[in-house]
């Protein structure tokens, strides 16, 4: 694929994918990252781009044991807000972690790190309509 044909797909430029191609930019917004991660998963590792693949993928690179450091080198993000967005947490929660002390074990945390299954909730029966007997066909002529 080229620069721009990966940018359409992950939603930036393809300046932008050029210029992490070569280098010139290591930190790209968390959202391109992880959507730049599931295309290579769909293209290179035959998965689709579903959660789970995505957390097949960043399974191996993580480790529960590591700090907030390490996470954010291994995903390739720079700062906290990056993390916070990826986690989907308030930044200031994720500023509060140390640096170098193993990450809290929240669900958050433990989804990415692929520790912890996503919970699917029960899909509730969808609610009758108490007067669906009542509607009948019409037919115009």
């Amino acid at each position: 694929m080229t620069y721009a044909q990966i940018g359409e797909e992950i939603g930036c430029a393809g300046s932008t994918v050029g210029d992490l191609a070569s280098g010139r930019s290591q930190s790209p917004r968390a959202s391109s990252a992880l959507a730049l991660l599931q295309l290579h998963g769909a293209r290179c590792g035959g998965n689709t781009v579903a959660a789970p693949a995505s957390r097949e993928v960043i399974g191996p690179l993580v480790d529960s044991r590591m700090s907030k450091r390490a996470l954010r080198s291994r995903l390739g993000l720079t700062s906290d807000a990056h993390l916070a967005k990826v986690l989907k947490l308030p930044v200031g929660q994720v500023e509060a972690w140390p640096e170098e002390q193993g990450l809290p074990a929240l669900p958050q945390v433990l989804l990415l790190l692929g520790v912890l299954e996503p919970v699917v909730a029960a899909t509730a029966d969808v609610p009758e309509d108490p007067d669906a007997h009542r509607i009948i066909d019409v037919h115009a002529a």
